[in-house]
C-alpha cells in the first residue's frame, strides 16, 4: 500500500513500513516487524529501536587483528546507559580497563549494599586518599606498614575535644617547628 508518502507491506510473517506511524506515535522511516512482534525501527527523529523476545546475541571481530577493535560504541553526544533492572551487568575480558579521559572526568561505582574487590595485588595511587566510614574501619595482614614523610598520626576522636583551642594551636604549631626542622637539616 502506498498513498503519500507511506509505505505498508505485510508478508507472510512479517510486514516492512515506512512514513507510518509506531504505537508511540513516532513517524517511521523505516521498519520490519515479525508477526511475533520483534523486529527494528528507524524513526524520521533518528531513533533506532531493536526488539527481541529473548536473547539478542552478536558475535563480531571473527578476523579482527589484535590491535584492531572487534567491537565500537561511540556516542558522539548523549550517554550511554546499559540496564538490567532484573539482572546482572557481566563484563568479561582478558582486561578491563575503565578510563575517565577528560581532565575533570571522575569514576564513581555507588552500591546499596555490598561492593569488594578481589585481586592478589591491589594498588591505588593518586594525590589524596580520603576513608568515611559511618560505622567502623578495619585493616588486617600479615604485616602492616605505615608511613608518612611529614606527618603520620592516629588519634581516637575523643582528643580532638580535649584541651583548650591554645592547646591544639601550640600542638600544630610544634608539629609544623619539627616538619620544619627536618626539611632544613636542624635536627
Amino acid at each position: 500500500m502506498s498513498q503519500s508518502g507511506e509505505f505498508y507491506d505485510k508478508k507472510p510473517g512479517f510486514c516492512t513500513k515506512s512514513g507510518t506511524t509506531d504505537a508511540a506515535g513516532k513517524k517511521i522511516d523505516y521498519a520490519v516487524f515479525t508477526d511475533n512482534g520483534q523486529g527494528f525501527e528507524y524513526t524520521k527523529e533518528g531513533v533506532k529501536f531493536d526488539l527481541c523476545n529473548k536473547t539478542s546475541y552478536e558475535l563480531c571481530g571473527i578476523d579482527a587483528g589484535e590491535k584492531e577493535p572487534a567491537k565500537i560504541i561511540r556516542a558522539s553526544n548523549g550517554n550511554i546507559i546499559l540496564e538490567a533492572p532484573n539482572g546482572e551487568v557481566i563484563i568479561k575480558a582478558k582486561n578491563i580497563r575503565i578510563v575517565a579521559q577528560d581532565g575533570s572526568g571522575e569514576v564513581t561505582i555507588t552500591s546499596a549494599k555490598h561492593f569488594a574487590i578481589n585481586a592478589p595485588i591491589q594498588n591505588f595511587k593518586g594525590t589524596t586518599s580520603n576513608t568515611v566510614m559511618s560505622n567502623s574501619a578495619s585493616t588486617g595482614a600479615l604485616a602492616v606498614d605505615s608511613r608518612g614523610e611529614i606527618q603520620n598520626s592516629a588519634t581516637s576522636g575523643s582528643e580532638d575535644c580535649e584541651g583548650s583551642l591554645l592547646t591544639q594551636l601550640l600542638k600544630i604549631s610544634q608539629k609544623f617547628k619539627d616538619w620544619i626542622s627536618k626539611c632544613t637539616g636542624g635536627g
